[in-house]
């Protein structure tokens, strides 16, 4: 499945990455994956999918291990370098196919 990517990839990516940047230009720190999903209409899976396969250069992500030990995966995700584009997140992703 790395060889290719569902045609709504590349609009998910592209969703994702405008809540971040928000998220970095508004200083609220890191976002978790149910408020990425939430800002964005994408569902949790989708959102968490996306960032670990097709985003990984690009954002910075840490999982609370705390948080585990009582059964909670919690995953908090900024982006990594705010002065990147669109078209240059896009070119990455399309680089990677």
């Amino acid at each position: 499945m790395r060889g290719s990517y569902y045609r709504k990839t590349l609009k998910n990516v592209v969703k994702i990455y405008r809540a971040l940047k928000r998220a970095h230009k508004e200083n609220r720190g890191p976002m978790t994956v149910s408020e990425i999903a939430r800002e964005t209409g994408l569902h949790k899976w989708t959102v968490s999918r996306t960032l670990d396969v097709w985003m990984g250069p690009f954002v910075e992500s840490v999982v609370l291990e705390e948080l585990e030990d009582v059964g909670l995966r919690v995953k908090l995700v900024r982006i990594a370098n705010p002065d990147l584009t669109e078209e240059q997140i896009i070119r990455g992703v399309g680089v990677r196919v």
